[in-house]
Formats: C-alpha cells, structure tokens, sequence
C-alpha cells in the first residue's frame, strides 16, 4: 500500500509552523488605569499608563515583570529607580469588582520630589489592581482600578499598606 505524501510530510509540515509561527512576547506591556495620589493633597484620580520591563532591574517589584511606567511623574533616575512597593489583598467585599490584589507604589527620592503633607509619600503615589491570582509565566496581569476604589475603606488601608514599608 503506497502512503500519499500528503500523510508523510505532514510531520514535517507541523515542525515548520511551529518554529515559524509567531510567538507570544516573552514580557506583557499593557495600558491600565492606576489610582494616581497627588502630592499636593489634591483628590486622586484614575490616570491610564503603560506599562514597562523591570525584571532585571533587581528592585522590590521585579516578581511583578512590568509595572506601570511612573518615569513621567518620577523622573527617569533616582526618582524611578528608588521605589518600594506594599501589596494588599481585598477578598469578600461587598461589591465584587473591588476583590483583587492591589499595589502601592511610592518613591523614598527625598531630595528630589515634594513631601506630600497629606501622605508623607515624595512626589505622587500610585495604586494598581491585580486579579486575586496575581501573575502567568509573562509577569503581572492588571486590570484597571475600579471607580468604587477611592470611596471604598479599601482605600485608606491600602495608604496604611503604604506607610507600613
């Protein structure tokens, strides 16, 4: 019995689509809203940032992969690269979409940004949300922060996250 080739060069034909077909970046960016807290004690607001690579950074948030990008607020140095992070997780509350796991972010660059009396944070500070699963093999997967966030207490325990690091 004589085998098509068809049949014999489907193997063949399989590799080749897979070394060929394209692959998932091996790092997320995405664009997500972050609860952006104002120095000058004006109401926070929802701003929507890209995000970027940080893994080899070798700084506190480096298990997240990519972060939202904070350079335009923080500056591209010093601002930037001295940063500390607290995580909160928020389970069984009352409106479902405020359930997840969310992120602080705030600058220690003292001699460079304002003090902010209302938060003691230099220069603004920001929140971001994570599903309650938190991260995949390509860092951390965000969802934008609910509106519901800020007249939640969720959102003073986050700042006492905060200040707790």
């Amino acid at each position: 019995m004589e085998v098509p080739a068809s049949i014999l060069l489907r193997p063949i034909h399989r590799l080749i689509s897979r070394i060929t077909a394209p692959t998932e970046p091996a790092i997320r960016t995405t664009t997500v809203q972050v609860l952006k807290i104002p120095p000058d004690g004006s109401s926070p607001q929802v701003v929507e940032l890209h995000t970027i690579e940080i893994a080899s950074e070798g700084n506190v948030d480096n298990f997240l992969v990519h972060i939202p990008d904070f350079r335009l607020y923080w500056g591209k140095h010093e601002g930037f690269s001295w940063r500390d992070i607290a995580g909160r997780t928020f389970k069984d509350q009352p409106v479902e979409e405020l359930n997840g796991f969310y992120v602080g972010w705030k600058s220690f660059a003292l001699d460079l940004m304002p003090i902010s009396e209302q938060t003691g944070f230099c220069g603004d500070a920001f929140i971001a949300k994570l599903p309650l699963w938190e991260n995949d093999e390509n860092g951390a997967v965000y969802e934008d922060i609910p509106e519901a966030f800020v007249e939640s207490p969720l959102y003073p325990e986050m700042l006492e996250a905060m200040h707790d690091r």
